[in-house]
């Protein structure tokens, strides 16, 4: 039997099995299909008519021969496991070598191991497959996770992005005043062992900035920072990025979505992203905290900032800006 045939035969086996009632995607699919051959009987092309459903052309093209053999069965979403799993390819030799290696060294990674069994031991095996012996390893309760040795007794996750939130795209930048707001939180020492949580926001593309303190730093906090900040800025926020801090999950999303506010996370460990809000933080810790003396209630610390924060925006000299300060800068934006 052909791999094409095959491919065939398995689909419909995959369909065979699932229950007769179409889902929701399946319905949708069906109707772009039907409003497809609307156009089409109009005399509308396929290209100004998938431009216009804004679906390419093969997908049109794959639902229609789908839909014509099988039914509405055949827009559903099929299986996307692979016809072929990849096999192991490391010996029991291997796994005893890093077993030995990371027990005697328990927070190596991967990249260390690999090249202890090169220089060595003479094996070309390679990073990944380390990784996954590792990963075998943990599993089976033989070595402890990296992250167990600096206190975090649960392996970190990586973020499914299921809400509003998106995952940030390398390359995104803001063009515009109120696009991509780069918003975060910095802790800073204020004196006789006490310390509070700076909350900063930026536009990219004006440098102006509101900062905020408080004592904690949870996503109703991040929430009620962002209603300061939307009342301080001079125009709509339009969209934010912020990095994978918890803060800004929950109740701090949520207000995203309520108010059509795209919400963009960066990847992990990428601060390079988040350049001007990282620059904030710094600026106002030297040119503010640093030099602050008053008293240390939170009431008296949001007042003086306050007071820095109108210097930073309208006196201070940007030297981005061609030493216009923020908001002078925005108002050439708008002329």
């Amino acid at each position: 039997m052909s791999k094409n045939r095959t491919i065939k035969v398995s689909y419909l086996k995959y369909f065979e099995s699932k229950d007769p009632a179409p889902s929701k995607k399946a319905l949708v699919k069906r109707k772009i299909l039907d409003q497809y051959h609307d156009l089409k009987a109009a005399g509308c092309s396929d290209s100004i008519i998938c431009k216009t459903l804004d679906v390419s052309r093969a997908a049109i093209y794959r639902w229609k021969s789908r839909y014509n053999r099988i039914g509405i069965k055949g827009l559903e979403n099929a299986s996307r496991i692979p016809y072929t799993v990849p096999v192991a390819r490391y010996t029991p030799e291997v796994i005893q070598l890093v077993l030995r290696l990371r027990q005697q060294n328990p927070i190596w990674g991967k990249a260390k191991i690999h090249k202890i069994l090169i220089r060595d031991y003479h094996m070309s095996t390679s990073v990944s497959t380390i990784g996954r012996i590792l990963k075998l390893l943990v599993k089976q309760g033989k070595v402890k996770p990296a992250c167990f040795y600096f206190g975090r007794l649960k392996i970190k996750r990586p973020r499914r992005f299921i809400g509003h939130s998106r995952r940030w795209k390398h390359g995104m930048q803001s063009k515009v005043p109120g696009e991509l707001i780069q918003i975060d939180h910095a802790v800073v020492e204020i004196g006789d062992g006490r310390y509070v949580k700076q909350f900063d926001a930026t536009c990219p593309v004006t440098k102006l900035t509101v900062s905020q303190v408080y004592t904690r730093a949870t996503s109703k906090i991040a929430q009620n920072f962002l209603d300061y900040a939307q009342a301080q800025f001079p125009f709509q926020i339009r969209s934010i990025q912020v990095d994978g801090g918890s803060e800004f999950r929950g109740d701090f999303e949520q207000t995203c979505a309520d108010r059509n506010i795209e919400l963009y996370v960066l990847p992990p460990k990428s601060p390079e992203y988040n350049g001007n809000i990282e620059r904030r933080h710094g600026t106002i810790k030297y040119e503010f905290f640093a030099v602050y003396d008053g008293e240390l209630s939170l009431e008296k610390i949001r007042a003086k900032l306050a007071q820095y924060m109108l210097k930073y925006n309208h006196y201070r000299p940007h030297q981005a800006l061609n030493f216009d300060t923020p908001w002078d800068f925005f108002l050439k934006l708008g002329k």
